[in-house]
């Protein structure tokens, strides 16, 4: 049988100048001599669940060869949700789509059919990866990642989401507010509320309870899955993440 593609919208903005100072936009901060969005676009393309594949990018200009295996380039400098509708309004499909930043250059294709096979299967209309502490710790040693803890250990969130574009505009807002306090799990939880909040600091939550928060806060049906690639999660933030990121993809030849 085979199985639904759906289309995927990577964001390739963001503040470069913070890893590399000659670098203005994120996306395109050089890595192992290819920029950081051509390594997620990659992964992306030879993924067997992925149909068509939009970058969102502060510019057309210079941007290489690259460019040549999206299939479409949407020019959008926004916050990051404005940046998101504006990648999902460029397909023309009523389908799920699948959202990533384009800081993940160690992703594997492997990791984006993991993803798209274990979000599909939920039926949810919102999607989020999470990846085992332990897991991250064991490929990638002395990588300084945000982990918060549930009742069955301790997990980070995957830079990507899997999202009915019906979702998106009414929650423009909250959308735009978690991810600016993505790095904050206490904020996170905050926004969700007092009683949520508790239990996040008993450490009594399960992904069941993100679950139902997302429901509540989204209006739609969320899930969250568990990835044991933890490539999804390793994101490019600082120089140090470069180094090693860079290191990584070197010893993969």
């Amino acid at each position: 049988m085979t199985q639904t593609k759906v289309d995927a919208v990577i964001l390739a903005g963001g503040d470069g100048e913070v890893i590399d100072p000659h670098q203005r936009f994120k996306g395109l901060v050089p890595i192992a001599g290819r920029p950081l969005v051509e390594w997620v676009v990659e992964a992306f393309r030879a993924s067997e669940l992925i149909g068509e594949i939009a970058v969102v990018i502060p510019t057309a200009e210079g941007l290489g060869s690259w460019v040549d295996s999206v299939d479409k380039l949407v020019v959008s400098d926004r916050d990051f949700m404005d940046n998101v509708i504006a990648g999902a309004a460029s397909f023309r499909e009523d389908r799920p789509i699948v959202v990533a930043t384009g800081d993940i250059p160690l992703l594997t294709s492997a990791a984006v059919d993991a993803f798209v096979s274990a979000g599909l299967a939920t039926g949810a209309d919102f999607v989020y990866p999470l990846v085992r502490r332990e897991a991250i710790e064991a490929a990638y040693p002395g990588a300084q990642r945000t982990y918060f803890k549930l009742k069955s250990g301790r997990y980070t969130g995957g830079n990507a989401m899997i999202v009915e574009p019906k979702l998106l505009a009414p929650a423009r807002e909250l959308g735009q507010r978690m991810f600016n306090d993505r790095k904050n799990s206490v904020a996170l939880v905050r926004t969700a509320g007092f009683g949520f909040v508790v239990k996040f600091v008993l450490g009594q939550l399960e992904p069941a309870d993100l679950v139902d928060k997302i429901r509540e806060l989204l209006g739609g049906v969320g899930a969250a899955v568990i990835l044991d690639d933890p490539s999804i999660a390793m994101d490019v933030d600082k120089p140090s993440d470069l180094e090693l990121v860079q290191a990584t993809l070197l010893a993969r030849g």
